[in-house]
């Protein structure tokens, strides 16, 4: 279905950037995606080498399919919702799997005295595919860790956003039978040390948060030796806690395994790095339970 929309898209627009705006899509993948849908037709469905774009004869022939499908199948949609409508839940939360564990439970029931109980689905995607889903109405809020320094290149014109709360990451060491950290960086006689580490891979949002605290440091001579990594924190404090390692976690992702003492906070704040957790809904949402919980938000911060 994504493919004939960003072709009908690219045949009403007739320009791969305008139309992979209205996609909310970059462009390069964008023309991947067109790119795919010619490749499994066997045909060129475009004439690229006149600007604006043009249709090729086969591109017409296939528009008026293209038109034909997703007519039908968003009728045979709206017509089976219908019949569902009473098991849809009131709200589709997509967040990070830490925040979805550890922070989205006990803020919805916070909110219950303002908004009254909501039915939810809460699920994790990585953020490209959240801000798509959100986009095309697919889910209805996103929760999502921030850093200023590490941008999330959400478009504020489609995108609405709010800051519910922050922590900051914490540097946490697995613990020796003494509670004492079993490795400990920070410490000044540890300078130009080798510590064994798990990190965060480059498809997670929080590798570049790594890549700040440690620069920040850098002048120490640290070394970590990655021992193994992920992009979800949760995987990391577990792997931590089992190898016996040093990790990087959201203070709330952490808590538990401190206050029981597999874990131990090292360093002061200036190993630290504050974050931001912010919700995201669509500019056009309509849905009633998304206002509810707007509305809550915004008398909080005004209370």
């Amino acid at each position: 279905m994504k493919w004939l929309e960003d072709f009908l898209t690219l045949a009403q627009t007739r320009n791969f950037s305008q139309a992979s705006s209205d996609r909310n899509i970059t462009q390069p993948a964008f023309s991947r995606r067109i790119r795919a849908l010619e490749t499994w037709l066997g045909v060129s469905l475009f004439d690229r080498r006149s600007y604006p774009v043009t249709l090729t004869a086969e591109g017409r022939v296939f528009r008026d399919s293209a038109e034909s499908i997703l007519a039908t199948l968003y009728a045979n949609r709206t017509q089976l919702q219908e019949t569902q409508i009473v098991h849809r839940p009131d709200l589709r939360i997509a967040a990070a799997t830490t925040l979805n564990l550890n922070f989205i439970p006990n803020w919805l029931r916070r909110l219950e005295p303002q908004t009254g109980h909501l039915t939810t689905h809460i699920f994790t995607q990585n953020f490209h595919d959240m801000a798509q889903n959100l986009a095309e109405g697919e889910i209805d809020l996103v929760l999502q860790y921030s850093h200023s320094q590490v941008p999330l290149f959400v478009e504020a014109s489609k995108f609405m956003t709010h800051v519910l709360t922050c922590e900051p990451m914490v540097l946490v060491s697995a613990s020796a039978r003494n509670g004492e950290p079993l490795h400990d960086p920070t410490r000044a006689g540890n300078r130009g040390g080798v510590f064994p580490y798990m990190g965060y891979s480059r498809d997670g949002y929080f590798a570049e948060v790594e890549r700040i605290l440690f620069a920040r440091h850098a002048e120490n001579g640290l070394v970590m030796q990655r021992l193994g990594e992920s992009p979800i924190s949760e995987v990391l404090k577990r792997m931590a806690i089992s190898y016996g390692a040093l990790t990087l976690l959201p203070e709330s992702c952490a808590r538990e395994a401190v206050n029981s003492g597999e874990l131990v906070v090292v360093g002061d704040e200036d190993w630290q790095i504050p974050l931001e957790v912010r919700l995201y809904r669509a500019r056009g949402s309509q849905r009633p339970a998304v206002k509810r919980v707007w509305d809550a938000i915004q008398n909080s911060n005004n209370q």
